[in-house]
Order: structure tokens, then C-alpha cells, then sequence
């Protein structure tokens, strides 16, 4: 059976059609979150994070963190003295795996995260925390293990 040309215009037309509703279709299946809520105001305090970040750096003896399993030990440098902040502990491929934690350190300047019920993978820290009125903020990546 021969098709002529304009039958197989056709065609090729039809599926690439086929082709286009098949990708829209799925692409409003993929689940797209923005890592904040609140993505626009961080944006414009972005300048104070700068600050706080090179005041950490600045630190002889930074903060220093451990990973054991799904166990997070931070020291926090033992010259500072009333320290406050939190730590924000987040997934970036999906945001019902956030954590928040206040900081509430012991008499060595430790404290000390359990996050059992976090899955396994890629996970974001952002630690801010301010001693004697100035401000320090890290951020580091880590990954979870089973």
C-alpha cells in the first residue's frame, strides 16, 4: 500500500501535535516548589546575610559540625557567649521534609539534632545565630545516609 504525500504530511503533523499535548500534560504533573515560601523578602535582606556571613568567617574558631547517621552534633565557638538563633534544616526537592530548629545549646556551646524521621539524601543547613549583638550565618550541604 503506497501513501502519498499529502497523507503523510498529515501524519507527521498529527503526531507532532501528539507530541506537544503529551509534553503540557506532563509538565502540570511535575510538582514545583520554591525553596521558601517567602522567597522575595529574603531576597531583599540578602545584603544582611553578606554581613553575617563575613562575620563568621572572620571566627578563629568557627562553628563546627559532626554527622553520624542521621544524628548533627554543632559546636558553636566557646568565646561566644549568649548565643540565639535557629537552624533551618531543609530538602530542596521537597519541602515536607523541612525542619526548624531553635538553638539551645548545653554548657559546651553544643547542640546536639535528631532527625530520624528525615529520609535519606540531599539536605540544606542554614545556621544563623547572633552572640553580643552580631550576627553569623553559615550554610552547608549535606547528605543523609539510611
Amino acid at each position: 500500500m503506497k501513501i502519498n504525500w499529502g497523507a503523510r504530511v498529515a501524519i507527521l503533523y498529527i503526531g507532532f501535535v501528539l507530541l506537544i499535548l503529551f509534553l503540557v500534560v506532563k509538565s502540570f504533573q511535575v510538582d514545583v516548589d520554591l525553596v521558601t515560601e517567602d522567597y522575595y523578602e529574603q531576597e531583599l535582606k540578602f545584603q544582611e546575610i553578606i554581613n553575617k556571613k563575613a562575620n563568621a568567617n572572620k571566627l578563629t574558631i568557627g562553628l563546627t559540625y559532626v554527622l553520624e547517621g542521621k544524628k548533627i552534633s554543632f559546636s558553636f565557638p566557646k568565646d561566644q557567649e549568649n548565643i540565639k538563633g535557629h537552624i533551618k534544616i531543609y530538602r530542596p526537592s521537597n519541602k515536607n521534609f523541612d525542619r526548624l530548629f531553635k538553638i539551645e545549646l548545653d554548657e559546651e556551646n553544643v547542640i546536639i539534632l535528631e532527625l530520624d524521621n528525615s529520609p535519606s539524601g540531599l539536605y540544606k543547613m542554614k545556621i544563623d545565630w547572633e552572640s553580643n549583638s552580631i550576627g553569623y550565618y553559615v550554610e552547608k550541604d549535606i547528605y543523609l545516609k539510611p
